[in-house]
């Protein structure tokens, strides 16, 4: 019997996203918006820096290392035996409806002290960036294929390309695997701060590329075209918010829009 599917068909309930930027955009923040956006979120932590979130309520898994000692009870936590846990059945009874690792930059750290120790006496460096390529590349695409919305941070890195445009990747150890992790994710957004002086006061504005913009490696699987190539936003749930909304939402959203627009330039000629 032949026999296929429809596109339409298509499971897609789950945001799968990598979020790249530098330092104090706001990235570990993006927890707290998705917690409230989608429910129970469980953040695995490899930075530490968790002191944005100490006004909210989180669950957070602190991890140290790729594949060192790993004893829960006693508060300590692998990146590999964390993968078990994860994969086991209470997991799923716990009910999380998002995971959110923070960041896939120190997880990448991890990884090679892990390496570099396993090929201390390997004088053929290629076995090293060999294993480092396999596992990053399939610990990512685990963590993109569970079973619930998955949010990924990363500090953006830094390239001059051959026509000497500055491009930016995800952060990672290994330049063949930076180049290929935006192929795993959904969504790739690139967080922009810009600081200006307004009414004597400096400023700071934020921005999420979701394009191919200025260099940047960003992308959405947005069927509808309705993200701008950069938006003025500091929250990713609002742009899944714009993809997901049917016709007659986007229409009420669009006229609100311009009605705001419309006030405010009235008010300026005023």
């Amino acid at each position: 019997m032949f026999k296929v599917l429809s596109t339409t068909d298509a499971d897609v309930h789950f945001e799968k996203t990598l979020l790249c930027a530098h330092h104090g955009f706001g990235k570990t923040t993006q927890a707290i918006h998705v917690q409230r956006e989608y429910g129970k979120t469980l953040i695995i932590s490899l930075e530490g820096g968790l002191k944005s979130l100490s006004l909210v309520s989180i669950d957070v898994i602190p991890v140290t290392s790729w594949d060192d000692a790993h004893d829960p009870e006693k508060g300590v936590f692998s990146f590999r035996g964390t993968m078990s846990m994860i994969t086991g059945s209470e997991f799923k009874s716990m009910g999380y409806k998002a995971i959110f690792i923070d960041s896939v930059t120190e997880l990448s750290d991890q990884l090679m002290s892990f390496l570099e120790e396993k090929h201390k006496d390997n004088k053929n460096t290629f076995d090293k960036w060999g294993d480092n390529s396999r596992l990053m590349i399939a610990a990512l695409k685990w963590m993109r294929d569970l079973d619930m919305h998955v949010v990924c941070t990363c500090l953006l890195a830094e390239e001059e390309d051959d026509n000497g445009q500055t491009t930016y990747w995800p952060m990672v150890k290994g330049g063949k695997v930076s180049k290929q992790i935006p192929a795993l994710f959904d969504h790739v957004f690139c967080g922009k701060r810009k600081t200006a002086e307004v009414d004597g006061e400096l400023k700071v504005t934020r921005y999420l590329v979701t394009d191919q913009v200025q260099g940047h490696y960003a992308k959405a699987r947005d069927p509808r075209r309705r993200l701008m190539p950069v938006e003025k936003c500091d929250d990713i749930t609002v742009l899944f918010a714009k993809m997901q909304m049917n016709d007659e939402e986007w229409a009420k959203h669009s006229s609100n829009i311009n009605k705001l627009a419309s006030t405010k330039a009235a008010t300026t000629e005023k």
